[in-house]
């Protein structure tokens, strides 16, 4: 079963290679130039991997990450970047970093399997638990407030 893919990069060529070589190794992908059109693509079950540049105009690369996974726990995401040091340890940490110029086309193909293949059911189901306990929270409160 083929991956569906969103991959984000301002750099249109860039963009466009990745999702050439994604689309060959059978994947189904989705490109966007943004970090604010990319978001309309994620809806839960829509989306099995991220692949963002880390600088993108408007949106910064860790405030899609951030976000991505607030709709959908435990995404696995890639991050392309020229400048490899990580994000913080909080929930916008890529899963794989890939470095720009790539070494070759393979090395996408690889990172985004790897990215895939860190992501465990346990992982996605610990997410789900949490998202579920914050939407219930949300839920709850304004029901608390009418009551006193």
């Amino acid at each position: 079963m083929s991956s569906r893919i969103v991959v984000i990069d301002d750099d249109v060529q860039v963009c466009e290679l990745v999702a050439r070589v994604l689309t060959r190794a059978g994947h189904r992908v989705v490109t966007a130039h943004s970090g604010e059109t990319a978001l309309e693509h994620l809806t839960f079950g829509s989306v099995d991997c991220l692949v963002v540049d880390k600088h993108l105009p408007g949106m910064h690369g860790a405030e899609v990450v951030a976000e991505a996974r607030r709709r959908i726990p435990g995404l696995p995401v890639v991050l392309l970047t020229a400048y490899p040091e990580p994000f913080s340890l909080g929930v916008e940490r890529p899963d794989v970093c890939l470095a720009k110029p790539f070494r070759d086309l393979a090395a996408i193909e690889e990172a985004v399997t790897r990215a895939l293949e860190s992501v465990t059911s346990e992982t996605a189901l610990t997410g789900l638990r949490e998202r579920l306990t914050q939407v219930v929270t949300e839920t709850m409160s304004p029901m608390r407030k009418k009551r006193e």
